[in-house]
């Protein structure tokens, strides 16, 4: 009897606060739908990724791989002309990819004190 007593008082204290209880700020639903507090910074060009990217972020950039470097690395040209070199790993099947031919890609900058490349993730012709 004691117990059942014992059970019924928490639960009378803790109902109350459960239903009192909201989401911490910043992670509300905005009305999107999409969680508040995060920012997808995008860069749309080279010159934007030489200027404003940070080691390891994320871009997408439509441009074209115009010249092979080396053995896994690429020139990528953007649609203002302004170049970059772009690795495609040799892990993965780029055969899809032609010079040339207008991409969309998915990289992250490689960013260091004296260069600056991408490292692509994704890559997919520009629709």
């Amino acid at each position: 009897m004691r117990k059942i007593t014992l059970a019924a008082a928490l639960c009378a204290f803790l109902i109350p606060m459960v239903s009192q209880a909201q989401a911490p700020s910043g992670f509300a639903a905005q009305p999107s739908g999409q969680p508040q507090g995060f920012e997808l910074t995008t860069l749309k060009s080279i010159e934007e990724v030489f200027k404003n990217s940070y080691d390891e972020q994320l871009v997408v950039l439509r441009g074209r791989f115009t010249r092979q470097v080396t053995h896994d690395k690429y020139e990528f040209t953007d649609e203002n002309g302004n170049t970059i070199v772009a690795e495609l790993d040799d892990d993965r099947d780029w055969s899809h990819v032609a010079k040339d031919a207008l991409m969309d890609i998915l990289a992250e900058v490689d960013r260091d004190w004296r260069k600056v490349e991408l490292e692509v993730l994704e890559a997919k012709p520009a629709r």
